[in-house]
């Protein structure tokens, strides 16, 4: 059986929305009615067929966001690949292979 970390402060989650747009932000904290993230992004196609990472909100300030949990469906951490390639979209960090 694979035993699976709980979700901390500052990991990187994917989370599903009952519209089913998926996120990929920073966790920062969750209580019994919301769910606070911080640089919510999803997946957008490029020109070239490839996805990128485009910020959820275009005009929200992206340090502190506020999701109503019974608007989400579903949140685990995300996958090492998306949340390294996620660090650098929003940090400009870049990580090491």
């Amino acid at each position: 059986m694979l035993v699976q970390k709980p979700i901390a402060k500052n990991d990187i989650i994917t989370i599903k929305l009952t519209t089913g747009e998926e996120l990929i932000a920073k966790f920062i904290e969750e209580s019994e009615t919301e769910l606070v993230v911080e640089r919510a992004t999803t997946m957008a196609a490029n020109p070239q067929g490839g996805l990128g990472l485009v910020p959820w909100m275009m005009s929200a300030m992206p340090e502190k966001i506020s999701l109503n949990k019974s608007t989400v469906l579903a949140y685990t951490q995300t996958v090492k690949e998306i949340a390294d390639k996620f660090v650098e979209a929003t940090t400009n960090i870049q990580l090491a292979p």
